[in-house]
């Protein structure tokens, strides 16, 4: 996956206003700022970000082992478990 074809996602649940589920069932929702995804966990409510570079990070390793394992990107992102989430909703997204 590509970091455009991540940002495609990240518009498309944005705009509709989806809620998403990590693996473990922690319910967040998506946002978009300078073409670079964030993400806001509903216990919070506040919007997080680690930045492009972390984004593209996640998805070189990503793209080498397709885990959806968030600990597996530990040091890569702390927000692989969203990033993960993001993807394994591209389906109902399209």
């Amino acid at each position: 996956m590509t970091y455009d074809e991540l940002m495609v996602l990240a518009h498309a649940a944005a705009s509709q206003g989806c809620v998403l589920k990590t693996v473990t069932d922690t319910e967040f929702s998506v946002g978009v700022y300078l073409e670079c995804p964030f993400f806001i966990p509903a216990s919070t409510g506040r919007g997080r970000s680690d930045g492009r570079k972390a984004v593209e990070r996640f998805l070189d390793r990503y793209s080498e082992t397709h885990s959806l394992r968030p600990a597996d990107y530990s040091g890569v992102t702390r927000n692989a478990s969203y990033l993960i989430g993001l993807i394994l909703a591209a389906d109902e997204l399209a």
